[in-house]
């Protein structure tokens, strides 16, 4: 329950952000809300919503294969670090990194990975926490609401409880996005 409250506030806060108001001015600004789907690690829903001109924060929640089956949640920082095409009438080509934190809850029913060992939980009741690091390529387009990105985090440390251990993730996603 408290998680539903917690992505409930999320999505209360980025719906009435300051960014989506700029949102319906020209479409120069690319940095509203919006809502779409990502494929990868992890697969399922992503959320984006801008919070100034380069800066925003984003959330994926999802299917995640590694270090075994889980449900993920992941809230990141972006920061819009270069425009490839500054000039281009159709759209723009982002360059952006940032960090976050990672969240699973893994179902125990796939492998986890430590060193060249496979283990099985069998009492499927595993928490993993965690940050990461990220950089990807953003494609927001001038005339239709719509953004295309790839992702990598090379950069996750994943700590699984109640059976401690820790584990470096390394995440990859390609998705889309509609701005409102």
């Amino acid at each position: 329950m408290k998680y539903v409250f917690v992505i409930g506030f999320l999505l209360f806060a980025l719906t009435f952000s300051p960014a989506v108001a700029e949102a319906q001015e020209p479409a120069q600004n690319q940095n509203g809300f919006s809502l779409g789907l990502i494929l990868g690690d992890p697969t399922g829903v992503t959320l984006r919503g801008g919070i100034g001109e380069r800066s925003a924060i984003q959330a994926h929640f999802g299917y995640s294969f590694f270090p075994g089956d889980a449900v993920a949640t992941m809230v990141d920082w972006t920061y819009d670090a270069w425009n490839f095409l500054p000039d281009n009438r159709t759209a723009a080509l982002l360059f952006y990194f940032g960090f976050g934190a990672k969240l699973e809850w893994l179902t125990g029913r796939n492998y986890v990975y430590k060193y060249d060992y496979n283990y099985r939980y069998s009492d499927r009741l595993h928490f993993g926490f965690g940050g990461r690091g990220l950089v990807g390529i953003r494609v927001p387009f001038h005339k239709a609401p719509f953004d295309l990105f790839f992702e990598l985090s090379p950069i996750g440390l994943l700590v699984v409880v109640p059976d401690t251990g820790v584990y470096y993730d390394v995440d990859f996603a390609i998705g889309a996005r509609y701005r409102f």
